[in-house]
């Protein structure tokens, strides 16, 4: 055989292998496809490209990968609202034909969604999302952040006064707090004697603010939902017409916006919050560093670390599962407790977490301090 033949051999082998290699890109089947719903926009965009931050970070460290599988994430712009959260889970699961959906971010986003994915058994996971409602919404949705019906107590529990007044926005996060709040208050022989509700976006409390001075409470307990920088707002109205009470409120008091707006109007207002990662656990240092190091400071330190756990849970459920949502559901529900960024910590019947809590937390010298562990 002479040297043309020979080289004339090599070079179809190699064109070959060259075309096998570009034949055996991943097709359409081949990638895994995970949604995300959250707000991208708007006052709220922080907390949802917070977690697809977190998505990015769990994914890097599975080398974008799930059974040897590419993993693309499509992300859909709930804008917190349920709305368009369920439009964009429709898009998700009858164009994307994902099976799989990371989010809502906010409750209203959840609750939306959860009708549509339930309807074509797509599971539904959310890292942030705490309104009771969410509990039972559905058996193909599951979170890893604690349910307002521990929030709301935790609120109740940590008022002294015994005449209080609420001061809510009508979003379903908030709503739910209320309900929650103001059961379990009562129950412990508090009383309500004002309950004003406001609608998201406003910017002017003066007269919510007066009727309530007028009930002559011992306390206010603000409530703010979708816009982080609100309960500042209101501590600081409440301050300018001289009002001398203690301030309760919900975690968006202790935001960076908040703190900015409110300033000293917030200096000692206590509030309910999900605890800071413990650095003591090795995952939650790694985490938190790498995430600061690359994007900053997150919206919520657990919101980011339980988006970032999602990812490797239902990475887990994938290898059992391929994408059997049926399998995946079942497997979410008998996992054993999983030691993860946040925690330590499983499912319940609702697929709500079981380990995971809130805490007291106040506001001294501009910053929000823990004063009452889990």
């Amino acid at each position: 055989m002479n040297k043309t033949i020979i080289w004339l051999i090599v070079a179809i082998v190699v064109i070959a292998g060259i075309w096998w290699g570009v034949s055996r890109r991943p097709t359409e089947e081949e990638v895994i496809k995970i949604g995300f719903i959250g707000p991208l926009s708007g006052d709220e965009a922080k907390g949802g490209e917070s977690e697809l931050n977190a998505i990015n970070l769990a994914l890097e460290d599975l080398g974008w990968k799930i059974n040897n599988k590419k993993v693309k994430i499509i992300a859909e712009d709930g804008k917190c609202n349920g709305k368009e959260a369920a439009t964009a889970a429709q898009k998700l699961i009858n164009v994307d034909k994902v099976k799989v959906i990371l989010g809502g971010a906010c409750s209203a986003e959840t609750l939306g969604a959860a009708p549509i994915t339930e309807a074509n058994k797509v599971i539904l996971f959310s890292a942030f999302s705490s309104n009771p409602q969410i509990s039972e919404a559905g058996i193909y949705i599951f979170r890893n952040y604690p349910s307002d019906t521990l929030g709301g107590k935790k609120g109740a529990e940590m008022i002294k006064e015994k005449k209080v007044a609420i001061i809510t926005e009508n979003t379903d996060y908030s709503m739910g707090i209320r309900e929650v709040f103001k059961k379990e208050f009562i129950k412990r022989g508090g009383k309500i004697v004002a309950d004003e509700i406001y609608t998201p976006g406003e910017k002017d409390f003066r007269t919510y603010l007066i009727k309530i001075k007028s009930a002559s409470p011992e306390a206010i307990f603000i409530n703010p939902g979708t816009s982080p920088g609100t309960g500042g707002m209101i501590a600081k109205q409440a301050k300018e017409l001289k009002f001398n009470l203690p301030l309760y409120g919900n975690f968006l008091l202790g935001t960076q916006d908040a703190l900015e707006i409110g300033s000293e109007a917030l200096e000692g207002a206590i509030f309910f919050d999900t605890p800071t990662l413990d650095l003591k656990n090795p995952k939650a240092k790694n985490f938190i560093s790498r995430y600061k190091e690359k994007y900053g400071e997150p919206f919520n330190e657990l919101e980011v670390g339980a988006r970032y756990d999602s990812v490797f849970i239902i990475a887990n459920a994938i290898k059992r599962c391929r994408e059997n949502t049926d399998c995946i559901k079942n497997y979410l529900y008998a996992m054993p407790e999983y030691h993860g960024t946040i925690g330590t910590y499983r499912f319940d019947e609702n697929g709500d977490p079981i380990g995971l809590t809130f805490i007291v937390k106040k506001i001294i010298n501009g910053k929000p301090e823990a004063i009452e562990q889990k």
